[in-house]
């Protein structure tokens, strides 16, 4: 995963970075005690309109990517940027996806090399 895009939220006439990455999902895991990893793969398939995600859980997450560039930012912050940008998770998600030719193509990449097998002598 790339987990580098950055984006700018403003609120209350100030700009706010944010980034969706390693130290964002581990915030987010410390503060849900959820995993980070289960949480973006639960956005990538729809769980935000499916009702899956909730509304604690989305904002811890823009916390902890609000928080990797402002050590200021507390929960209740987070919510209130997300209330002013409210697709701020949509914008954080897909900055931080991996962009196309980012991953292996399936099957096609180094993986376990078979030996060969040896001949018996006759």
């Amino acid at each position: 995963m790339n987990l580098q895009g950055k984006i700018t939220l403003t609120h209350d006439g100030r700009a706010y970075a944010l980034t969706i990455n390693y130290a964002a999902l581990c915030t987010f895991e410390e503060v849900t005690g959820k995993n980070g990893f289960a949480m973006l793969n639960l956005l990538a398939a729809g769980g935000l309109q499916a009702g899956l995600v909730s509304a604690r859980d989305l904002r811890a997450l823009i916390f902890g990517g609000l928080k990797v560039h402002d050590d200021t930012v507390t929960l209740e912050l987070a919510g209130e940027i997300l209330d002013a940008n409210p697709d701020a998770f949509v914008q954080a998600i897909k900055a931080s996806m991996p962009a196309e030719g980012d991953l292996p193509k399936e099957g096609g990449g180094p993986g376990k090399r078979r030996r060969p097998k040896r001949r018996r002598a006759k």
